[in-house]
């Protein structure tokens, strides 16, 4: 039999699909400890191919590289993703522990936490959805995914819609409060200027576009932090809208 390096090499967008296929039927002999082999191999013109040499073998054959596939879903741009989100969505409770393991140690990784819920939380069950409380909770008291956690939790009825409206009510006063903070603090930074500025400066002299970034890098940052909050209050007023209306 071909080795396994060999046959993986065979996953290529670039391979004829006829022998493409043949080893993809003879990975499916593929011994538990060299699993992790299929896990984003080489480059990415491989990963459709690994992608569906898993889903063919199936759970619990790859019981042992779940948290491998996990992070296969990062990024949802990457080949294969599709289909490794669709297979771990199917698989079902056994995902729970890897899933509450991202949520308590990887809340940070925004597009990870993003794509999990998009991809496998938001098709939970109560049931399933109950397994991960004490992980919503905590995000939705945070500021990253916390709205997509505070939607879950009253979709599931976790939180009653007068609970979630006096977080959401705290939320928004919160970012009032550094919003008009921000203002305060910095009357003589005018962003739209600012920011045209350096729209005119990469339309006019492309060139001095870094020099004029670097120059006024300070009041970037301030005005990226009052974008943020403004971004954030607008979310805010969308899931009030959609959700508590």
């Amino acid at each position: 039999m071909e080795s396994i390096s060999s046959l993986i090499k065979k996953l290529s967008w670039g391979t004829p699909e006829e022998e493409k296929e043949d080893a993809i039927k003879k990975l499916q002999y593929i011994e538990e400890e060299n699993l992790h082999l299929l896990l984003q191999p080489i480059s990415k013109d491989y990963w459709d191919g690994a992608a569906e040499t898993v889903v063919r073998l199936g759970y619990p054959r790859v019981k042992s590289v779940l948290t491998g596939l996990l992070e296969w879903i990062q990024d949802t741009n990457w080949p294969g993703a599709g289909q490794i989100s669709v297979f771990l969505r199917e698989i079902g409770d056994p995902m729970i522990p890897y899933v509450k393991k991202v949520l308590n140690h990887h809340s940070d990784d925004q597009e990870w936490v993003y794509n999990i819920f998009e991809e496998l939380i938001n098709h939970w069950n109560t049931k399933q959805v109950l397994q991960i409380q004490e992980e919503l909770i905590k995000i939705s008291q945070e500021k990253a995914s916390d709205l997509t956690a505070l939607r879950i939790l009253l979709t599931h009825n976790v939180y009653s819609k007068e609970g979630v409206c006096e977080i959401i009510q705290r939320k928004k006063d919160g970012l009032v409060f550094e919003l008009k903070e921000l203002h305060d603090t910095h009357p003589e930074i005018d962003c739209e200027a600012l920011n045209k500025g350096f729209s005119e400066t990469i339309f006019k002299q492309p060139n001095l576009s870094k020099e004029y970034h670097e120059d006024n890098i300070d009041q970037f940052i301030i005005c990226n932090a009052i974008s943020n909050l403004e971004n954030n209050l607008s979310e805010i007023e969308i899931f009030t809208a959609e959700c508590l209306t």
